[in-house]
């Protein structure tokens, strides 16, 4: 019987592993490369690859080419610790709605907490919707394309990140915001990566945090004015978009969901929601763990991942996250 772990506020002590956190892998990105062959149609044939990082590596790499889209909206960048072997992997999937955010937003700490544990984080953008009333050239994406976009990275980082000394084997997978309700999709939903011929096992485990998307018709009935637009402009295209697209309607046992973490904080209607996700994890023998995040904005779930002051979020993601790796 998988368990539910409730975790409120633990104060953020020795959380290096030991390895240097020398992460001169936090320089400005440069320049963006050209896709891996393959990925972009969404196959995943592997080549060998060393465990180790190679030299000369270029931070910013596009996994995938769209025609007609800006080219940074399918780009990740990777930061690897020094001298990365075999190092488990952390990607993150940045927030703004749909229609804003990069993945080089409030990526310092957390590129420096991760790398100093021996991890390699994978910082990921997607396509952009339009924000309601707006004709703003390359955000013109529609379901499924954002969920796509971040399955196709997935893919790219199982096939790839052996070069930058990180370990296929073990992928998480984390999201705030308009991220975690992507994430969410993906990591329950199998239809996204099996267009890149990828299981949900593929990834280790995950860490939606902070929607009220994961039951969209329960946000949406009061709150007609807020996220509801922000869905509609990025989703709408699909007439079923409220069920299809919330992660607590689709999870079902044994289609190989990993484990999760999540949040509840916010409104009394915001923390059912995000409970209510918890709730049908476990009742789908899924082990699911959930941060108390009561004391933090929607904004703080984010920037205080590894920032020197957070007593709430840090420490037991980074538990969580230990024990996937190891497990």
């Amino acid at each position: 019987m998988k368990r539910l772990h409730i975790i409120a506020g633990i104060t953020v002590a020795a959380l290096a592993s030991g390895c240097s956190s020398d992460s001169a892998s936090l320089e400005k990105p440069t320049t963006t490369s050209g896709a891996t062959s393959g990925v972009g149609s969404k196959s995943t044939t592997t080549s060998p690859q060393s465990n180790c990082r190679q030299p000369d590596l270029e931070r910013t790499v596009a996994y995938r080419i769209i025609e007609g889209a800006n080219k940074n909206l399918t780009s990740l960048d990777v930061y690897s610790p020094p001298q990365a072997c075999n190092s488990p992997v952390v990607m993150w999937v940045h927030g703004g709605g749909y229609i804003r955010g990069d993945k080089s937003n409030q990526i310092k700490d957390k590129a420096k907490l991760f790398n100093d544990q021996g991890w390699t984080l994978v910082s990921v953008n997607y396509r952009l919707s339009r924000p309601p009333k707006s004709q703003q050239a390359n955000r013109n994406a529609q379901f499924p394309n954002h969920y796509d976009d971040v399955a196709a990275s997935v893919a790219w980082v199982k096939s790839n990140i052996g070069k930058y000394g990180g370990d296929g084997s073990r992928i998480a997978i984390l999201g705030h915001s308009a991220g975690a309700d992507i994430v969410s999709n993906v990591t329950v939903n199998p239809a996204y990566l099996a267009e890149y011929n990828l299981k949900l096992a593929t990834l280790t485990c995950a860490a939606p945090l902070d929607t009220e998307g994961f039951n969209k018709p329960v946000a949406g009935a009061s709150d007609p004015d807020g996220e509801k637009v922000q869905w509609q402009s990025a989703l709408g295209n699909n007439p079923n978009y409220l069920t299809e697209t919330s992660a607590t309607l689709n999870i079902k046992a044994d289609i190989g969901i990993p484990p999760m973490l999540t949040v509840v904080r916010g409104s009394a209607q915001r923390q059912s929601i995000e409970q209510g996700f918890a709730d049908a994890l476990t009742a789908a023998n899924i082990d699911v763990t959930v941060i108390d995040a009561k004391k933090l904005t929607h904004a703080q779930v984010s920037n205080r991942i590894g920032a020197a002051n957070d007593s709430v979020i840090t420490a037991p993601l980074v538990k969580f996250l230990t024990g996937c790796f190891q497990g």
